[in-house]
């Protein structure tokens, strides 16, 4: 799907954009914008918000994501969750909201999942990002909702709504520029318990009650397909590191670096756990987890 297929809005007036010969222009207050050299079209009205995540960490991601335990299993529940709760996943155009390095939605479109596209807030990460994916890459503003238009059928918000200060705001959005009938997919980490410097290191915001993710999914418009938390094994590890694990002093490198490293046994020992809680996720649902995963649906027009 080209870029001028899909149906987008001005950053700053949120009235529709037009394309003609590689450049958008706006509908309503006249503003142009265009792709560069690299491919990737700048949507930008002027950022809105304090940073929602550490680019450090966009060199090291590419490194580790098919190796390390916690992306491989996540990216396998995902697809699990989306072609259980979406009937018609192969006839929906995923767009991907704060893509990163475009590892995850690589994997989906690789497994069948058609993609229309994907956006993020940081450079440096859709340049990575587009020496995987063949769709079109949006760079939008940090803090404002991305520049796209009403009549999405699949959207996805993969370990990105925790770093949003709005996020009922954030969802009440994605139900408007959803079709009726339309998909949101999205994760989480959970357990409010568990948050620590790590989570801040992150730019977490929040950690969710899954009980909490389901009532601002239901309070923005959704019904709530799918909910359910993941990552169990992970509760009693994290809970007895984060309490462990001292504080980084001023300095230091990133103590976040610790968590992607591949520890060759303790990696193994956890994928085969998540290979596990997988099977049980295809038919049933966990109590607790490190992570939730939701889809939701914006209903139908009567």
């Amino acid at each position: 799907m080209a870029a001028e297929h899909l149906s987008l809005v001005c950053p700053a007036c949120r009235a529709a954009l037009r394309s003609a010969g590689g450049e958008w222009s706006c509908a309503g207050c006249g503003a142009r914008y265009g792709g560069g050299d690299d491919g990737i079209v700048r949507l930008l009205a002027g950022s809105n918000g304090a940073p929602g995540y550490d680019p450090h960490y966009f060199e090291a991601l590419p490194r580790v994501e098919f190796r390390h335990f916690w992306f491989l299993a996540r990216r396998e529940v995902i697809l699990d969750g989306i072609r259980g709760a979406v009937p018609d996943w192969r006839e929906r155009p995923l767009f991907d909201i704060g893509c990163g390095t475009g590892g995850l939605v690589a994997y989906l479109e690789s497994q069948g999942v058609p993609l229309a596209g994907a956006c993020d807030a940081y450079l440096r990460a859709l340049e990575v990002a587009r020496g995987r994916l063949g769709a079109p890459l949006l760079l939008v503003d940090e803090g404002r909702p991305p520049a796209l238009g009403p009549g999405q059928r699949l959207l996805s918000l993969f370990d990105v709504l925790e770093h949003i200060d709005d996020d009922v705001g954030s969802l009440a959005w994605a139900h408007s520029v959803l079709e009726p009938g339309g998909y949101l997919v999205l994760t989480v980490p959970a357990h409010p318990f568990l948050f620590d410097e790590m989570d801040r290191l992150a730019c977490h915001r929040r950690r969710y009650r899954r009980g909490e993710l389901g009532e601002k999914l239901r309070q923005a418009g959704f019904e709530v397909k799918r909910l359910t938390h993941f990552m169990a094994p992970l509760v009693p590890l994290l809970a007895v590191s984060r309490r462990l694990r001292p504080a980084p002093r001023p300095g230091t490198p990133r103590a976040k670096d610790a968590e992607l490293r591949v520890v060759p046994v303790l990696n193994q020992g956890l994928r085969w756990l998540l290979r596990a809680e997988r099977l049980w996720l295809r038919t049933g649902s966990l109590p607790f987890g490190s992570s939730l995963l939701a889809v939701a649906r914006r209903p139908s027009l009567a």
